[in-house]
């Protein structure tokens, strides 16, 4: 019994202990599939979705993380990938996020530049923030900024 049990941690460690590489940079891809829910001088709310790209050779979960959101140049808060997702190894997964802004905060100087954005139907979208990435027990946090041309049509 105690030979079965000595043989076990032993193959238990050295399974750890090969597992264990620095894990490599999880990467954004880019923003697709950007539906408008709604539009109007009170605010904006849209929905869009990321790729997320996982060049390791081993399959990693990506944690709630928030992002700081701009909008046209004008900061709408944060946004969250709300639920841990998995991605395989050496593969590509993509998460919907949520977009949702109140322009009565937002100064006369940012109004006026929130028209020209909601009449031109384009407008440029940038994160900032820090993507969580972890295997078991180790997680590392990833830099993120993405710059972003989309379409606000309906």
């Amino acid at each position: 019994m105690k030979k079965y049990l000595l043989l076990t941690a032993y193959c238990l460690l050295l399974t750890v202990f090969f597992s264990c590489k620095e894990l490599q940079p999880v990467t954004i891809g880019g923003v697709s599939n950007v539906k408008v829910i709604n539009i109007s001088k009170e605010g904006i709310e849209l929905d869009f979705d990321m790729k997320i790209n996982n060049p390791n050779s081993v399959g990693v979960s990506v944690f709630p993380s928030s992002f700081d959101a701009n909008l046209g140049g004008i900061s709408v808060g944060k946004i969250k990938l709300a639920k841990r997702t998995r991605i395989k190894a050496k593969g590509e997964h993509t998460s919907t996020f949520h977009i949702k802004s109140d322009f009565s905060k937002l100064n006369l100087t940012d109004i006026a530049s929130v028209l020209p954005m909601i009449l031109s139907k384009r407008a440029d979208i940038s994160l900032k923030g820090n993507l969580r990435v972890g295997k078991l027990f180790y997680k590392q946090k990833f830099p993120v900024e993405l710059n972003k041309s989309i379409s606000l049509s309906k």
